[in-house]
């Protein structure tokens, strides 16, 4: 039987909410990978949060400092490492004949890196600050939890969560600087070995970004969520 116009008319409609719904679970992942490492440890307070045991909670929350200790630790390193590398990668001979959005790039991210270990070092004395006090679960937890609701600090969150959002966007902002001074022969000069380094080196660099999608797209797209929902017996809970 041939649809009336109405039931045609109200077929895209009916379909709309699963495509809502997808576009949305899509924006609500790009923001997620963008915006990271916040979602990770939004999600990861509201869980100490939700702990109904005392000590339980408090000993979460003792674990949840020392990993946040040796995070700081690892990052601070690890961007002094990535500021001397920029520092080298200033003074190659190709860096003063290429395109000015290159020293652009790896200006920004050699200032990144050092206000990142700049930030890790002030956070790790303000734990210090903490491990002085007897009820240093109870502090802690009051540092990250909203006054008379059960929801984490957001911008406490953002705080705690500066120093590796800094060195992810550092290592990004020398890796497109790194990009464009590799790819300039596709556009100043004509097709020579040089542009077959470039080429190759654009497939290297397009199949690392696509792993890097795909990881962050599952983390906190897949994974994380599904953890929110698990009960602790086996299954999901209903979204």
């Amino acid at each position: 039987m041939t649809p009336s116009f109405s039931q045609m008319a109200q077929g895209p409609t009916s379909r709309s909410p699963h495509v809502q719904e997808k576009i949305h679970s899509w924006f609500t992942t790009t923001n997620r990978v963008l915006s990271m490492p916040n979602y990770c440890t939004h999600y990861t307070i509201q869980q100490l949060i939700n702990i109904e045991d005392q000590i339980q909670r408090s000993q979460a929350v003792l674990v949840w400092e020392e990993n946040e200790k040796s995070q700081l630790n690892f990052v601070a390193v690890a961007a002094t490492l990535v500021a001397s590398v920029v520092g080298q990668s200033l003074a190659w001979p190709q860096a003063g004949d290429t395109h000015w959005m290159v020293t652009v790039l790896w200006y920004g991210s050699l200032f990144m890196s050092l206000w990142c270990v700049i930030i890790a070092f002030h956070l790790s004395m303000l734990f210090s600050a903490f491990d002085v006090r007897s009820d240093r679960a109870g502090a802690l937890l009051n540092m990250l939890k909203r006054r008379g609701k059960d929801e984490p600090r957001k911008h406490h969150l953002w705080v705690l969560g500066t120093p590796i959002a800094l060195f992810s966007w550092a290592v990004i902002s020398y890796m497109i600087g790194l990009a464009v001074l590799i790819l300039r022969p596709f556009w100043t000069a004509a097709w020579n070995q040089d542009s077959w380094v470039a080429s190759f080196t654009l497939v290297y660099g397009l199949v690392c970004v696509v792993i890097y999608i795909v990881v962050g797209a599952t983390i906190y797209g897949r994974i994380l969520p599904d953890l929110a929902r698990w009960r602790g017996d086996g299954f999901l809970e209903a979204k």
